[in-house]
């Protein structure tokens, strides 16, 4: 058995440095910060799925808005994990944690910007 042999089964088996409980957290975590975004994707789905019988051009502005936020919860994370993992792969890193980071940043780039776009739309009304 070579040394890389070595390493590769003491990470296998969570001994030793394993990433295993760091990539598990850093998904989870990654969950925790999308559970606004998705709550938001459940209240626009419940707008496209009982549509106005007369409104057909708000219709599809719900529609389109679904659709947008839909790739964008969707779209950031997988778009920040590949992103990680082609960095740590350049670095001769392990690419399951650079994934694993990449869907976090993103995750909270995503809550970042929809606070800034909340607080940037926001009005009362009169």
């Amino acid at each position: 058995m070579t040394t890389a042999d070595a390493g590769q089964k003491r990470d296998q088996d969570g001994t030793a440095g394993g990433r295993a409980p760091y990539i598990v957290a850093m998904l989870v975590l990654t969950l925790i910060f999308l559970t606004p975004a998705i709550w938001l994707w459940t209240l626009q789905l419940q707008t496209v799925q009982n549509p106005s019988g007369s409104d057909w051009l708000g219709n599809h502005d719900a529609n389109v808005r679904f659709a947008q936020l839909t790739g964008l919860i969707a779209g950031v994370p997988v778009a920040g994990g590949f992103a990680g993992a082609l960095v740590a792969a350049a670095r001769n890193r392990h690419a399951g944690a650079g994934a694993a980071t990449g869907a976090f940043l993103a995750a909270v780039g995503l809550i970042a910007f929809g606070v800034y776009d909340f607080l940037a739309h926001f009005t009362l009304a009169p």
